[in-house]
């Protein structure tokens, strides 16, 4: 697929292909700051010849902060940046046509965007 042919406002949605990992990139990454997030590059597979052979994009706030399991309390705590939303995009290789094909997508977030 390529981006400078893309629709604007598309979403992302399973089965999308796009010609490179960059161009998968640069899509979702202009999907998430439309929509008021930010992507953080998370896993990547590579095969022997240093091939990307599938990636994951997810969102920023991804995951949990761990307790804190010391014996003495930190003298400063920081606000929580983590809410655990699951937001993400998995793109894989298909070596047949040697395109990136979106595997999994995940869209809603567990909380609220701040969208201007």
């Amino acid at each position: 697929m390529d981006c400078n042919k893309l629709v604007e406002d598309r979403t992302p949605e399973l089965e999308m292909e796009f010609n490179s990992e960059k161009d998968a990139y640069k899509f979702y990454n202009n999907y998430a700051f439309k929509t008021d997030f930010n992507v953080c590059k998370d896993y990547l597979n590579k095969d022997k010849d240093g091939v990307t052979t599938s990636r994951r994009y997810s969102y920023c706030k991804e995951g949990v902060k761990r307790k804190y399991e010391g014996d003495v309390m930190p003298k400063r705590t920081r606000a929580p940046t983590k809410t655990g939303c699951g937001t993400k995009i998995v793109i894989v290789l298909l070596r047949e046509i040697m395109k990136y094909r979106v595997h999994d997508l995940i869209l809603e977030h567990n909380h609220e965007l701040h969208i201007a």
